[in-house]
């Protein structure tokens, strides 16, 4: 695998006023919110769901590594 591949990215989160819609928000509720109050929204959740992200990375990457069969020098599956 070359260095491109490695920083392919993968999208983890994105918020919309149609996500929001499809989340039970109405129409009216989604017509009075600005761009400004979406990205305050966007930013709060950012702030927020990142708090622990790195250990649940982790967690989720040892999970599938773990479902492959995959251990390290020693023979264990222990998370970095």
């Amino acid at each position: 695998m070359d260095s491109q591949d490695w920083s392919k990215k993968y999208e983890v989160l994105l918020i919309s006023r149609l996500y929001l819609r499809s989340l039970g928000f109405t129409n009216e509720q989604m017509n009075a919110l600005t761009d400004e109050d979406m990205q305050r929204i966007a930013d709060k959740l950012k702030n927020d769901y990142f708090i622990g992200f790195e250990e649940d990375v982790k967690f989720l990457v040892h999970l599938e590594l773990t479902e492959k069969g995959w251990k390290d020098e020693a023979g264990t599956t222990r998370l970095p």
